[in-house]
């Protein structure tokens, strides 16, 4: 008797929580509070909103490209630009890295652009190029700008095993301004002009002259170069709109104030010749990817250039991380 009283209890035990239970949710539900629970609330971590995860672009938004609109009312036009959006704005990790690049090297190149008179836009070409990183394609193409050996050289370069200027950001910026101004001259309109850094003068002119037309986005192009300009206007899209896609957190990456010594001969030893002017060789490397080696060659007669820290020989990290909101290291916000 007494055990068939006990689950008698228990069970009504159970129906009950079950019941609170679903009261709970559907007031949840209905927009009201939860009962509180009693428990340390004086030191607690909060998880930060996770990212959307994007599956369409509206085709109604209009996108521009080196101040020209981007014309997604052709559906195998907007097909290509909505696969090359998708692709970058859900890669999060990867956006994240060239916002924060961004903060380093976009002054300097829209500095330049400017100069020259070229869109702004052309900056997000060599973010399409190499991320923001000296890297080196399996053709040969070197650097942020993504110059090949033999264009290298034709526009000045020095380019060898001791010495690669491909790599050199504020030299490679130069010759980068030069082939797409020489470019725009000769095509007159951005969007081929990006299309020719990618596949060559000589390519795109042979298409269009083939294909008996001077618009990129009537042009059939090799798979790489059809998604070049899609690929380029996606990021513009994304980095230019980082709140819009969940990117407003990113604390970018400041430039890096340096000194310059003009160097007019050979070192043979670039781990002493960097202590003796209060830095280290790691800074010297750091600074001047172009030096592929442990030595310098006889300079040409311009000499070369070489970069090292402002102050001392570290780049301290509080002057260089802009640190604009608290969700950093961990990803949790302390409350």
């Amino acid at each position: 008797m007494e055990r068939s009283r006990l689950k008698f209890l228990l069970s009504v035990a159970f129906a009950s929580a079950i019941v609170t239970a679903l009261v709970g949710l559907f007031n949840y539900r209905s927009g009201e509070a939860l009962p509180a629970i009693e428990r340390d609330t004086t030191r607690h971590f909060a998880p930060p909103r996770p990212p959307e995860f994007y599956y369409n672009f509206n085709p109604s938004d209009s996108v521009y490209l080196f101040g020209e609109r981007v014309p997604l009312e052709d559906a195998e036009v907007f097909e290509r630009f909505e696969r090359e959006f998708l692709i970058n704005v859900n890669d999060r990790a990867q956006m994240i890295m060239y916002l924060k690049r961004a903060g380093r090297f976009f002054p300097h190149i829209e500095k330049k652009l400017a100069e020259a008179g070229l869109p702004d836009d052309i900056k997000y070409l060599a973010v399409a190029e190499s991320k923001l990183m000296d890297l080196r394609s399996p053709a040969g193409a070197a650097g942020i700008w993504q110059i090949m050996p033999v264009t290298g050289r034709e526009y000045g370069l020095i380019v060898n095993d001791e010495v690669d200027e491909r790599y050199n950001f504020e030299l490679a910026t130069d010759v980068a301004i030069k082939y797409l101004t020489q470019a725009y001259k000769r095509f007159g309109n951005w969007a081929v002009v990006a299309a020719s850094y990618n596949m060559g003068m000589g390519g795109v002119s042979g298409e269009m002259n083939f294909q008996q037309t001077k618009n990129y986005y009537d042009l059939w192009l090799n798979r790489e170069t059809s998604r070049y300009v899609f690929r380029i206007a996606a990021i513009k899209e994304c980095m230019q709109n980082p709140a819009k896609y969940g990117y407003e957190a990113v604390a970018p990456y400041r430039p890096i104030e340096t000194r310059t010594v003009i160097v007019e001969k050979p070192i043979p030893d670039l781990a002493q010749w960097a202590i003796e002017q209060g830095a280290s060789f790691k800074a010297v490397k750091y600074l001047n990817p172009w030096i592929r080696g442990r030595s310098l060659p006889q300079p040409p007669a311009r000499g070369f250039k070489i970069l090292l820290p402002k102050n001392g020989g570290s780049i301290p990290t509080s002057e260089y991380i802009a640190f604009s909101t608290p969700d950093t290291t961990s990803g949790l916000v302390e409350k």
